[in-house]
């Protein structure tokens, strides 16, 4: 079951990489933020696929979504300028993709089992989350949200900006 949802994790963002349309890129993302939060409630990480799905899933898609439709114009400008030149670089990306990939499951089989550490009580849980980001790594959790405050500020600066004549 588990190696089926990873299957079709790699198929979703894969489809992000290949969607000639941002639309289509942001549905495939949004399939592979459930995929991915089907994967923490295999972790029994209940709390953590929830946030996945809200968070991510809500939020952060709706925010790519507003971008997307706020730069449409500038997006086909580019899009016909790199189209031609950049196939032989995706195939090529591609292609070192798959390689990489297969050579990471080649190797994944021989990696001993026994060594890993056990999970810590209450993993996945809103308490141990907490915890971790309030108290473990308070600093750093508070420069990302100054980073987001700063971003919306540029947004809204940006979407307010009288057009000059």
């Amino acid at each position: 079951m588990s190696l089926f949802l990873a299957f079709l994790l790699i198929l979703s963002a894969s489809g992000i990489l290949i969607a000639k349309r941002p639309v289509y890129a942001a549905l495939s993302f949004l399939g592979t933020l459930m995929l991915l939060a089907v994967h923490y409630l295999l972790l029994s990480a209940e709390f953590i696929a929830v946030m996945q799905i809200l968070v991510y899933a809500g939020a952060i898609l709706v925010l790519f979504i507003f971008v997307m439709m706020l730069f449409q114009d500038a997006y086909a400008e580019i899009h016909k300028a790199v189209a031609q030149s950049s196939k032989v670089l995706i195939c090529f990306a591609a292609s070192a993709f798959v390689v990489g990939v297969g050579f990471v499951l080649t190797r994944v089989s021989q990696i001993p089992t026994h060594f890993s550490a056990p999970l810590t009580e209450g993993f996945g849980q809103a308490r141990a989350l907490g915890k971790a980001l309030y108290i473990d790594f308070f600093f750093p959790f508070e420069a990302v949200l100054l980073l987001f405050l700063v971003g919306i500020v540029g947004a809204v600066y940006i979407g307010k900006r009288t057009p000059e004549k």
